[in-house]
């Protein structure tokens, strides 16, 4: 028998080019692009078993995880009598995670942790596809430095899956343009639709951009091939987006949660209204959800939301400039310079299709945030794949430039950068501002003496110091979503106080409620879904609540409320200030306790022997 027969390859030959990337982008850029990514799982993950989840949210993760009927519609008790408010995508994940792990605090975070470092991974794709690797790292390590994306990420926010399946359907339409085939266009929509149950209509902020960057822009494809994959696109977005909802609604109510957030039982009213046109009402609130909180004599969501009387602060002061602001004018100062340089190239030019998506994806979310009336600061978070995909554009022009006009503007561009994250700064401790005006001087100094290729990177670090200082304080304080860096007493008294306290207290109370003379089959019923959260998550029984997460929602009935209690079934009733006929009945018909309840504003009542 003759033959040859191949020698075997070397052991570690395939790690070696796995660890070198493709041929066509340079040797340093997959080592870059992993030690980005790691250095961005340790941000987010460090002290995961110490924080706090929100509570909302991993009450609602574990009463699906205890049933595949709680877990496909979205149950928030374990019995299934009403739903979450919001659309379930992201907290199905969460609540596969408790299935899996079991109810521990950092199983409802730890998908979070994963969606953030794939959106990292994803982003340096998806600007490496049209703007090249030197634009695709810098991109990867601004968003991953990100202080809105730190604080997200360590929580557990539907927010973080929303980024990643917009990053997705991004570099879908980036892949499109570069090839010209239709089948990335489908991919596009069907990230689009899964972004919608994640976080309903914002998912489709992005679409303009996305279809104006492929249809103006597409280098390999005919303009009526395009039209044709933008239509695919247009169907499967809408069609993924609505299925859900659909097939719900389809069902008999009887056999499903009512739909909280709604008057009549409907999800559509859920999504487009409560969840929707309502939100750009400067007067948006919680109801009754919105209890004093931390020993403050205003809403919690005082020191958490920004409101319609300081929509600067929705991104460039305060809690939203803290979050997310820093590099905003950054990137709108490379978005405008590389717009101009790009004005007189083709059509097809790839970093001009690469500035309708990402300047698009910027400027409309830009104007979003500023119209509505009410911003919660993890909200920007969505604002960071544009911002770094800009930033890393602007870093490769300036990288490449020899004109000194270019040089000129970089150099100011990150001076004023620099001297903008020092007033944001203003609340961090004094060696901080300190640190970042030697560090900022010493790094253009150094710019100024040394080679094109470094002066650009150093000029980089001098822009993300302030807000690279940010991420890390909000990593050694602990904080999470809800948190902003170098937030106020009072806020941190809500996220890190109340919101922290309440498990504990919660837990005491369950106790305590096991031991209740006559064991009622419900020792705890509560006014909001809001209320009733840390008890579920801390003990996964039932909890009946009135009126959903905001107290509005039409369930139970008075009747309904005066049965159960009527029938011996409810032992203590937790109820919060508000003007309600099902409370005037609690409030006739159960003694009141001296003192309060959990919380300054919560009022206790005992109907165990109520009959």
């Amino acid at each position: 028998m003759t033959g040859v027969i191949a020698a075997p390859a070397r052991f570690g030959t395939d790690w070696s080019r796995w660890l070198r990337g493709p041929e066509d982008q340079p040797r340093w850029a997959r080592p870059a692009l992993l030690v980005t990514a790691a250095v961005a799982g340790a941000l987010y993950v460090w002290g995961i078993g110490a924080r706090t989840p929100h509570l909302y949210y991993s009450a609602a993760a574990r009463s699906m995880s205890m049933s595949w009927h709680n877990f496909f519609f979205a149950a928030f008790d374990p019995a299934g009598t009403i739903s979450l408010d919001k659309l379930p995508g992201a907290i199905w994940i969460q609540a596969l995670s408790v299935r899996i792990f079991g109810p521990h605090l950092w199983a409802y975070q730890l998908p979070q942790v994963i969606e953030g470092v794939l959106t990292v991974l994803v982003l340096y794709r998806a600007v490496r596809r049209l703007s090249g690797p030197y634009a695709a790292i810098v991109a990867a390590v601004v968003a991953a430095l990100a202080p809105a994306t730190v604080a997200l990420n360590r929580g557990n926010i539907s927010d973080t899956l929303l980024v990643l399946f917009l990053v997705l359907a991004a570099d879908r339409a980036a892949a499109a343009i570069v090839s010209g085939r239709t089948r990335d266009l489908l991919y596009c929509g069907l990230f689009i639709g899964l972004a919608f149950q994640a976080k309903m209509l914002q998912a489709w902020l992005v679409v303009p951009a996305l279809a104006a960057a492929v249809l103006i822009a597409a280098s390999r494809s005919e303009l009526r091939q395009r039209i044709t994959g933008l239509a695919w696109c247009g169907t499967l977005a809408p069609a993924v987006s609505l299925s859900w909802m659909a097939l719900v609604s389809l069902l008999p109510a009887a056999h499903r949660p009512y739909v909280d957030g709604s008057h009549d039982n409907s999800l559509f009213e859920q999504v487009f209204v409560y969840n929707g046109a309502s939100r750009t009402n400067d007067g948006f609130g919680v109801g009754a959800a919105n209890f004093a909180a931390g020993g403050g004599q205003s809403g919690y969501r005082a020191q958490l939301v920004i409101g319609p009387d300081h929509r600067f602060d929705h991104l460039f002061g305060g809690g939203g400039g803290r979050e997310t602001g820093w590099l905003i004018p950054l990137a709108l100062v490379c978005l405008l310079a590389l717009a101009w340089a790009a004005r007189r190239r083709p059509r097809t030019d790839r970093e001009t299709a690469a500035l309708m998506l990402w300047g698009g994806w910027l400027l409309i979310h830009l104007a979003v945030f500023l119209v509505i009336g009410t911003v919660n600061p993890y909200y920007l978070a969505v604002l960071t794949p544009p911002i770094a995909a800009l930033i890393g554009m602007g870093a490769n022009a300036f990288r490449q430039s020899t004109d000194r006009r270019v040089r000129m503007l970089g150099l100011l561009s990150i001076g004023a950068t620099a001297a903008y994250g020092w007033w944001l700064s203003a609340a961090a401790p004094s060696w901080v501002r300190v640190g970042l005006v030697v560090v900022t001087v010493a790094l253009v100094v150094a710019a100024l003496r040394v080679r094109e290729a470094v002066s650009a990177a150093l000029l980089l670090v001098a822009a993300l110091a302030a807000p690279s200082a940010a991420a890390l304080s909000v990593v050694a304080d602990g904080y999470g979503p809800l948190d902003t860096p170098y937030e106020s007493a009072a806020a941190r008294q809500v996220t890190q106080g109340f919101m922290a306290s309440s498990i504990g207290s919660a837990q005491q109370l369950d106790d305590e409620l096991a031991k209740m003379p006559g064991h009622p089959r419900y020792p705890l019923l509560t006014y909001t879904t809001a209320l009733a959260a840390p008890f579920i998550l801390v003990s996964g029984e039932q909890v009946p609540s009135i009126g959903g997460f905001t107290g509005e929602s039409p369930v139970p009935t008075v009747d309904q409320v005066a049965a159960i209690i009527n029938s011996g079934q409810v032992g203590l009733v937790f109820v919060t200030p508000a003007k309600d006929d099902r409370l005037e009945w609690i409030r006739q018909h159960c003694r009141e306790l001296p003192g309060q309840g959990d919380g300054p504003s919560i009022q206790a009542y005992s109907c165990a022997h109520h009959r």
